[in-house]
């Protein structure tokens, strides 16, 4: 069952931020001012921040879970098993810095300013607009990458 949470968790996460990266960063790019991309953005983000958060709890504990049974299981075989492991921890630990940064370096930041009603500069927007695109991209690969050393198992 644990192993079907954390599948689960970790195909919502990827799709959720694929999504960033094939629908919402599209979507503010298209309109016409940047208070417009910001607002077209923050909708998204009321509802991808408290999500991404959550699976990633969710990846991260069922799968510290899993594996604590797992090297109980495996005794002196451990050792073998070890290499395979670093390797998957390693990359689980790039999606968890690269989804945190995506939800609150960029994500949070953006529903803050349009609910305290900040300024938007053009140039920033475009930047940001850039970054999220290249952060969410990236959060896609290393999930994915993840996925694949981990089915080597």
């Amino acid at each position: 069952m644990l192993f079907w949470i954390h599948l689960v968790a970790t195909g919502l996460f990827l799709g959720a931020t694929a999504g960033i990266a094939l629908f919402t960063v599209p979507r503010a790019a298209r309109e016409t001012t940047a208070v417009e991309k910001r607002a077209s953005l923050v909708r998204t983000f009321r509802v991808y921040d408290p999500l991404a958060i959550a699976l990633l709890g969710v990846m991260v504990m069922t799968g510290a879970w899993s594996v604590t049974g797992f090297k109980q299981s495996l005794g002196a075989d451990y050792a073998s098993f070890a290499e395979h492991l670093a390797w998957k921890l390693a990359l689980a630990f790039l999606v968890v810095m690269s989804g945190t940064w995506v939800t609150f370096g960029i994500g949070h930041r953006l529903v803050r300013q349009q609910e305290w009603d900040e300024p938007v500069d053009e140039a920033k927007m475009s930047g940001l607009l850039a970054r999220l695109r290249g952060a969410a991209w990236t959060t896609v690969l290393l999930t994915i990458a993840t996925i694949v050393v981990a089915a080597r198992r």
